[in-house]
């Protein structure tokens, strides 16, 4: 049995059954001698290493999100053809209502994580080790199962899935992000009457594309959640979605009329496959520049 807690909209029938369950151990970089001594250089360089690999990276990217003319929705998918035809038949009936809203641009600013990068874990791992100065990148801890995912019957983990997190890092003018219109009930619940998630976000690679299954809970950093994490299959008809060195994987989610994209290039040995034990989800960003202040 898979055993950990995930958001899935109660709506969609074809992902009732949901375990996000992330049952991982990870090859640990040793930190031998430097937890006792925190400020020493040589811990001091691993530090501003890891936070860059966090937060500026090959796996970290920084969003402002653009606008596209139309919604997205079961027809008009994230990417053309990533919503399945047999998943669309009836799609009428579940489109959403209309709305007069005028959709305004979101000026916020997010941090955009491949969190399934064997690099990304080992960097949390890293920061953890140093103590309570970095114990928000703790906060995503989870544990799980041991059974790969099986899309068939609607069962997952995560550890053996692809996660993407999308985190708040500055509100933009108004003071209001994807936290506020892709859920309602003041954060609480997710996701919005008009925001359709499944054929909304989505991965793609030159192996071809998968759409969102599952949406692991955020631990909430200081209060309300600001991150949103996805998780995608890792593999496509049996074969890896990422199988190349230097892939390119095209990131695309659309809440309403508002896009969330960039492209990371990951290699195929760095994605994690579900052996390991356990997995960080952190919703923690650190800004270069409280970085270089430190």
């Amino acid at each position: 049995m898979w055993s950990s807690s995930a958001v899935i909209p109660s709506f969609y029938k074809h992902s009732t059954r949901v375990a996000c369950c992330v049952s991982l151990l990870f090859w640990c970089t040793s930190l031998a001698g430097q937890e006792g001594r925190s400020g020493s250089p040589a811990s001091r360089a691993v530090e501003q290493e890891a936070l860059k690999v966090l937060n500026e990276s090959d796996w970290a990217h920084t969003i402002t999100p653009t606008m596209q003319d139309v919604p997205c929705t079961d027809q008009n998918p994230a990417f053309p053809g990533l919503y399945p035809q047999d998943m669309v038949a009836g799609a009428e009936a579940r489109a959403s209502v209309a709305s007069s809203e005028v959709i305004k641009p979101d000026r916020s600013e997010y941090l955009v994580r491949f969190q399934s990068a064997k690099p990304v874990q080992t960097a949390i791992q890293q920061l953890v080790a140093m103590g309570e100065k970095w114990s928000a990148y703790d906060l995503g801890k989870r544990k799980a199962g041991i059974r790969p995912t099986d899309l068939v019957n609607a069962r997952y983990n995560v550890a053996d899935m692809i996660t993407i997190a999308v985190i708040l890092k500055h509100a933009g003018p108004d003071g209001t992000s994807l936290f506020d219109y892709a859920y309602s009930d003041q954060g609480h619940i997710f996701p919005s009457a008009s925001f359709r998630m499944f054929p909304c976000a989505g991965l793609r690679t030159s192996n071809g594309q998968v759409f969102v299954r599952v949406v692991p809970v955020p631990f909430a950093y200081e209060g309300q959640p600001k991150s949103l994490q996805l998780s995608f299959p890792r593999l496509l008809n049996g074969k890896p979605l990422i199988s190349n060195v230097r892939e390119r994987v095209d990131f695309r989610l659309v809440v309403n009329q508002r896009v969330f994209e960039t492209s990371f290039f990951v290699n195929a040995s760095e994605v994690l496959d579900g052996s390991e034990r356990s997995l960080y989800l952190p919703s923690a960003f650190t800004d270069s520049k409280e970085i270089a202040q430190q």
